[in-house]
């Protein structure tokens, strides 16, 4: 019975965040590799569903280090059970007793991560030590660089043939707690450990360091970062209106341009602080027309205009979903409204409130879906309440697709619009063109 609950909460998890989640794009693909034992290094933006988001990204049983606290409960070890996590005992979490014991509680862990490597087994860890949501990198923990180098040096005086492969990952959440939003993962080059154990056997201090160093370098080239929460978003913001062209603007595309901008920015405000104003004043102006005149997406001004036809065609497609899609609302729409409502309650930490949602929202809707399945079989029949088990979620998923139709058609709608307001589009599109030039020149002038 164990086994069966483990396996399905594993399947459950996955399917809850490619559901989230429904976009996630990957750069550097080329970078994972071939089967076998491997160490992915990331940073840490969103709690427990960065280590799912990356298993679901790259399709591998990638197994993690979790906090130990995380077993304290049975659910909490059923779900670790599941993706047969790795405990790390921090100071933080332990009373002064069980102080005393976590240096050896956590060498047992670490040498479980070699033992684990050394059979081939590929884990994903977290350096930073803790989910956040600064705007920067924390400073890294040895503890991932001690586990990789220890595990090569096992690996070399075996004489094995595969030795522990580093991979670098950051990853970037177009809105961490918002349902339905996209993801991008960015895989780095490998680092090479071979070359580092000697340095290991001989000065396990200084290499760890080096190691540590390292990876913090290799990190800071693939996440996004910034002074402040709020230039971060304008530069994501900024990265998307001066595209080449909206079909320039893809996830993967779109943040290697936020990078460029970002290195830009640091470089221009110390060389050339007035100009980074010009830029920044322009792309405020931009922003405020956008939200004044209710533009989300400047790009959707200048895309080919939308036909009658595909409207009609998507209204079609609502009306067929509606009596299934109605009877999804009114049985989940309730369970995922209050999920939302707990998790805020639960937690003011943007970087665990997607965590939380997720797992709330689960547990919410299966306990709605069985109590109206034991309604209808009191009401009308026990058969009926069994099938009504089977359909709900797919009523509830019918729901959540009539609602993005829906959105989609509003879009539609107002592209049919714009067609009234010829000039206002043509100079709206113009300005984008120009902050784009703007930005170019700024990044000219940055220089490489």
């Amino acid at each position: 019975m164990r086994t069966l609950l483990v396996a399905l909460l594993r399947w459950l998890a996955e399917a809850l965040v490619r559901l989230y989640y429904p976009r996630r794009t990957i750069e550097g693909a080329e970078h994972v590799p071939p089967a076998g034992p491997a160490l992915y290094v990331a940073n840490h933006p969103n709690g427990l569903l960065d280590p799912l988001v990356l298993r679901v990204s790259i399709g591998r049983a990638v197994r993690f280090l979790a906090k130990s606290t995380l077993w304290g409960n049975p659910f909490g070890r059923l779900a670790m059970d599941a993706f047969k996590c790795l405990p790390v005992y921090r100071q933080q979490d332990l009373t002064a007793d069980e102080r005393a014991q976590s240096s050896l509680r956590n060498e047992e862990s670490f040498a479980r991560c070699r033992a684990e490597l050394g059979a081939g087994a590929e884990l994903a860890l977290y350096p930073e030590g803790t989910s956040h949501a600064d705007p920067q990198l924390k400073p890294l923990k040895p503890g991932a660089a001690r586990i990789a180098l220890s595990a090569a040096a096992e690996a070399a005086a075996a004489g094995s043939q595969r030795a522990p492969v580093l991979v670098p990952v950051g990853s970037y959440y177009e809105d961490r707690s918002r349902f339905r939003s996209n993801v991008h993962l960015v895989v780095g080059a490998p680092i090479d450990l071979t070359a580092l154990v000697s340095p290991f056997v001989a000065d396990q201090r200084q290499a760890v360091e080096q190691l540590t160093g390292e990876i913090g370098a290799r990190l800071a080239d693939l996440v996004l970062q910034a002074e402040s929460r709020e230039l971060l978003a304008g530069i994501a913001r900024v990265a998307s209106w001066t595209a080449a062209d909206s079909d320039d603007d893809a996830p993967e595309r779109r943040y290697a341009r936020a990078r460029v901008l970002s290195a830009a920015y640091a470089k221009l405000q110390a060389s050339n602080p007035a100009r980074v104003e010009v830029v920044a004043r322009a792309a405020r102006r931009y922003a405020n027309t956008l939200e004044r005149l209710g533009v989300s997406d400047p790009w959707a001004l200048e895309i080919p205009r939308i036909t009658p036809a595909r409207v009609v065609g998507a209204i079609g497609r609502a009306l067929l979903m509606t009596p299934i899609a109605v009877w999804g609302a009114l049985t989940s729409w309730p369970a995922y409204r209050l999920s939302g409502i707990v998790a805020a309650r639960m937690t003011k930490d943007e970087d665990v409130l997607s965590t939380i949602k997720m797992i709330s929202g689960a547990a919410f809707l299966v306990a709605a879906w069985i109590a109206e399945a034991i309604f209808i079989g009191f009401n009308v029949s026990v058969g009926w309440g069994l099938l009504s088990v089977f359909v709900a979620p797919v009523a509830g998923y019918a729901a959540l697709r009539l609602g993005e139709i829906l959105r989609d058609v509003a879009e539609a709608l107002r592209h049919l619009g714009w067609r009234a307001h010829g000039d206002t589009v043509r100079r709206l599109a113009e300005r984008r063109r120009h902050l784009a030039e703007e930005v170019a020149t700024a990044l000219r002038e940055a220089g490489p």
